[in-house]
């Protein structure tokens, strides 16, 4: 018995003897036939159904087979149907002719008087090619299922990311301020900033190598190995180590994280930090009143987080008074190039912080929108992190 539902083939040609041949053959193969005897009648067919194939005869009357061949494939809706036109043959016209089908956009072309091993070769041929389409177009369309569900997963991560990070506000007697701007709506860049229980508050700002969801997971967990390692009364340099261990534990050996951690002590008037090869941030002494002192670039030291377990970490202690201001920011903010290769670097963020607005969003706002400038029309390559401390001057 010939396998059944191959697929549909719509035959139009004026002559009912070849249209009644067509149908034998072709439903005989295993096709599921439609006939018409004109062009219009097979415009009226496709309201009805859509073939899989149209087999129509050049001469056809009304609209003709190469008309037909013109509407089908102007047609969105129809462009992508199967057309085969069969012509008259003749020994001088045949190549002209077949030339002049496909440059119209006929798929394939086929003599008359019709041979039926030859007809069925070339249906069968184009069934083929017409169910690699079908695949290609459900691969196409389950792929587009695919990216629309990681993107909408990529925006809850996203959101879920920017929640992480800390809201605009003050731990007195600190006041502090971000710009954030991650590679792709997900990065690798975290910061916190936490009161501690015994007084003062904890800060970090930490940068994970990459980019992307396994950048963003690695930060969440350098943030969550902070907030339980602040817990102790150990300083910056126990929770960098600390940190460091819980990094090589739970990521692969590629994997590591730049980082700043420090301890700010109101009672002391000062801060105590420990740099875990990431950009040395900026202080200034009275940065966050009209008279500010030379901004300078704190000391950085040892290798990123997650390399050795063996590595060791060192504190250093700098005066932080009330008017003070620190800024803390990531490598994107000043490792971009722009058009003519130059990069922002920290000695020209050093030089800007030179001559700072007083408050601190403006401050905040001014570095953020020099750095774009500075790399214009280029965009951020990397992650950017921008944080701002300032030790509030009291009843300022």
């Amino acid at each position: 018995m010939a396998q059944q539902n191959k697929g549909i083939v719509l035959v139009a040609d004026g002559e009912a003897a070849i249209r009644d041949i067509l149908l034998f053959y072709l439903k005989r193969s295993g096709f599921q036939v439609i006939q018409a005897e004109d062009g219009q009648d097979v415009l009226l067919e496709m309201t009805k159904i859509q073939p899989d194939l149209v087999l129509a005869d050049l001469s056809l009357p009304g609209i003709s087979g190469d008309q037909l061949c013109r509407i089908l494939k102007g047609n969105p809706d129809t462009k992508d149907i199967y057309f085969i036109l069969m012509t008259p043959f003749s020994e001088y016209t045949d190549i002209e002719v077949t030339i002049d089908a496909l440059s119209i956009g006929a798929d394939d072309t086929i003599n008359k008087p019709l041979r039926s091993q030859e007809l069925l070769a070339r249906v069968g041929s184009a069934f083929r090619l017409i169910q690699m389409q079908k695949e290609i177009k459900q691969q196409n369309r389950d792929l587009t299922v695919f990216r629309e569900n990681v993107q909408r997963e990529l925006e809850l991560a996203a959101r879920l990311q920017v929640s992480l990070l800390p809201e605009v506000g003050t731990i007195a007697p600190y006041q502090y301020t971000h710009r954030y701007k991650p590679v792709g709506g997900i990065g690798g860049d975290i910061y916190a900033i936490t009161p501690l229980p015994y007084g003062g508050a904890a800060l970090l700002i930490a940068d994970v190598s990459g980019h992307g969801v396994t950048s963003a997971l690695i930060s969440a967990v350098v943030k969550t190995s902070f907030e339980n390692h602040i817990r102790s009364r150990g300083g910056p340099m126990t929770w960098a180590q600390c940190i460091n261990r819980d990094l090589l534990r739970n990521t692969m050996e590629e994997q590591f994280a730049t980082a700043f951690l420090a301890k700010l002590d109101p009672m002391e008037g000062n801060f105590t930090y420990a740099c875990a090869g990431h950009e040395p941030p900026i202080y200034i002494a009275q940065g966050a009143t009209g008279n500010p002192k030379s901004p300078i670039a704190l000391s950085s030291s040892s290798h990123p987080l997650g390399m050795d377990e063996s590595m060791s970490f060192t504190e250093h202690t700098i005066t932080f008074e009330p008017g003070d201001r620190l800024i803390l920011y990531t490598d994107g903010l000043v490792e971009t190039e722009s058009e003519s290769q130059k990069r922002l670097g920290a000695e020209g963020l050093l030089q800007l912080c030179s001559a700072l607005a007083t408050n601190q969003e403006d401050t905040a706002s001014q570095i953020f929108q020099y750095a774009q400038e500075f790399i214009a029309p280029r965009e951020f390559s990397d992650d950017v992190t921008l944080v701002l401390i300032d030790h509030v001057v009291p009843g300022g």
